[in-house]
């Protein structure tokens, strides 16, 4: 199993069900930003970013972001939902973003430009669904976790 390389704990605004990830080179002129990858019934990747769907409208979610070195164990506990898939960064350095509340000011550099393994856990999408149909708290009502290791030949420079 991998080793815990670093953590970031953050939270996103999640609106209109959903929010993303983007890497902070974000994308080149002409190319599809994380909003655009479209309406995912779970998470979408694309080239710098995903976009996740949460069980909820409107609320705030906590978000625990890992950089691995290899294939991590799940994380402990029961959750909602798990997902797995691929993400190709070109800077290696990864903030939350929200629809239109703008990107987080905290970064995880997860490592070296390339493709990673992500998987991404999920809990309280119920409460979330919830606390959706109400006015805006702040409150967060949803925990995700998203694990990142290199996929066999990305480095890890840096």
């Amino acid at each position: 199993m991998g080793t815990l390389l670093t953590a970031l704990e953050d939270h996103a605004d999640v609106e209109w069900n959903v929010f993303g990830l983007i890497d902070d080179d974000r994308v080149e002129p002409g190319e599809r930003g994380w909003g655009a990858l479209g309406s995912p019934t779970t998470m979408l990747t694309g080239r710098n970013g995903a976009i996740f769907r949460s069980g909820g409208a409107m609320h705030r979610a906590a978000v625990r972001l890992e950089s691995w070195d290899g294939p991590p164990e799940p994380p402990g506990g029961a959750w909602d939902a798990v997902w797995e898939d691929e993400l190709t960064v070109t800077s290696g350095v990864l903030r939350l973003a929200a629809v239109t509340a703008g990107v987080s000011e905290q970064t995880l550099r997860i490592g070296a430009p390339g493709a990673y393994a992500v998987r991404v856990c999920c809990r309280g999408r119920q409460a979330a669904l919830q606390a959706g149909a109400m006015p805006y708290t702040g409150e967060v009502v949803e925990r995700w976790v998203m694990q990142f290791w290199p996929r066999t030949g990305a480095g890890r420079a840096g």
